[in-house]
């Protein structure tokens, strides 16, 4: 036998060391009735009772007399708290939950059932509950992910979303109900260009109330999503954001629109840059492409490498709507407007061209440069496909359930897009842009302005 051997025990711990361990992990089962039987012996319970109900009393005025401050702050503590210790997140709830699952381990040695410990519970928003998780020995996050499904029906919540946080750890994301009941307003326009940062335009909002932004440039997009679902809300959005650049000269969009009336409104201040059917949007692809060869050259008599956001180097910005049909469902020009794109894709970041494309059908036979447009949106879909076509395989397993979202006007924007830095899907909306915001943009930017320069 070896040494090894020799010093594992067959026997589980103590359960009152085991007490003991929890209480350290969860101070706060300590702490307060400690408190609380230590004012008890030292104030009485006529001026203890008095305390704690001032206490009550006073949060419930907050809650009554600013809604806006007990929502931002209070209300997600208490929420928490309530759900962490009073719902299926804590004791036999959740380790039921876990066995119902599939997600316990027995313990080779001992035969004890070990249990994913949940370390924090957050709850940001009436909707949504974010759940950090530390898994078992022998387990990995894609047990959680293959289980999700499970834990959403057994937690009556409409969908669960897993992300691997950390090593040893998973977040459950678990949405009880539709987050987003309302539309999004777009915002009023910025006045100044020194306003606006064009790596961090406001879009609309993500499933725990913060702020959805993309960057204008330095990358290229791609949105997916059935008809109605709200995809023209994705530029039309930036578009507004983007307005002092766009007046300052500062960024030029470009536009092909194959039906004819979903950017016309945009033809007054793009100085020619439009075209609604393949022979021209042929055409608008060798102007553009000539231009941002214009400026690489430029760059290369110069000697630069990087070239800041300016006159001479404006970002030049291709919104291109319903790419299948030039790329797939007409075939005269679907090889050179294929070619032209992909140029664009995998040359322009440099320069500051950008490509986003507008799609239905997001498969490799209607848009074969999908690979080449890294940042992307799956808005509702038609099939169970589309979201990992979109936002990479295995999204849909982890929560971006675009499929499944609800129909209707009053749920258009609505979709998953990637977080920045785990790459996991998260829930968002985008700003609602109406017919009179996109006159008031057009007036605004046809207005004078003084050019200024970007970092």
């Amino acid at each position: 036998m070896s040494k090894r051997s020799r010093n594992k025990s067959d026997r589980p711990q103590g359960r009152e060391f085991a007490a003991v361990v929890w209480a350290v992990r969860h101070p706060g089962s300590i702490v307060a009735p400690s408190m609380l039987l230590g004012a008890l012996g030292e104030f009485g319970p006529t001026a203890t009772g008095a305390v704690l109900g001032g206490a009550a009393a006073g949060v419930g005025a907050w809650y009554r007399a600013h809604p806006d401050t007990f929502d931002t702050y209070a209300a997600p503590v208490l929420r928490a708290w309530k759900r962490r210790w009073a719902g299926a997140y804590s004791g036999r709830s959740w380790r039921n939950l876990m066995s119902s699952c599939g997600l316990t381990r027995t313990h080779p040695r001992t035969k004890q059932i070990l249990v994913p410990r949940v370390i924090r519970v957050r709850s940001w928003s009436s909707s949504v509950d974010t759940v950090r998780v530390s898994l078992v020995l022998g387990m990995s996050a894609k047990a959680f992910i293959d289980a999700a499904d499970d834990l959403a029906d057994s937690l009556k919540a409409e969908r669960v979303a897993m992300e691997r946080t950390a090593p040893g750890e998973v977040t459950m994301i678990v949405q009880r109900d539709e987050p987003f009941t309302f539309a999004i307003p777009s915002p009023e326009l910025a006045e100044e260009v020194a306003e606006v940062d064009p790596m961090s335009l406001y879009v609309g909002e993500d499933e725990f109330g913060r702020e959805y932004r993309e960057p204008l440039f330095g990358t290229h997009f791609l949105r997916a999503g059935e008809t109605g679902s709200g995809k023209n809300s994705l530029p039309a959005q930036r578009l507004r954001a983007a307005a002092p650049l766009i007046r300052a000269g500062l960024v030029r969009p470009w536009v092909i629109d194959p039906k004819m009336m979903e950017w016309s409104w945009l033809k007054p201040i793009l100085d020619g840059r439009y075209a609604d059917n393949p022979k021209d949007g042929m055409e608008l692809l060798d102007s553009f492409v000539g231009n941002m060869e214009r400026k690489q050259k430029r760059m290369q008599r110069a000697k630069l490498r990087k070239a800041p956001v300016s006159h001479e180097f404006p970002i030049d910005w291709l919104i291109f709507d319903e790419i299948g049909y030039t790329m797939a469902y007409q075939s005269d020009f679907a090889h050179s407007i294929c070619g032209q794109t992909a140029i664009i894709a995998s040359t322009g970041r440099t320069t500051h061209d950008v490509v986003e494309a507008l799609v239905q059908e997001p498969t490799k036979d209607t848009v074969p440069v999908r690979e080449l447009l890294p940042h992307r949106v799956c808005l509702r879909a038609s099939s169970s496909s589309h979201p990992d076509m979109v936002l990479g395989d295995g999204m849909r397993a982890r929560g971006a359930v675009a499929d499944e979202l609800p129909q209707g006007e009053e749920y258009a924007g609505i979709g998953f897009a990637r977080a920045p830095k785990t790459r996991q899907p998260r829930r968002i909306r985008v700003a609602y842009t109406d017919d009179a915001q996109c006159s008031e943009l057009v007036s605004y930017v046809k207005a004078p302005t003084t050019l200024r320069a970007v970092s």
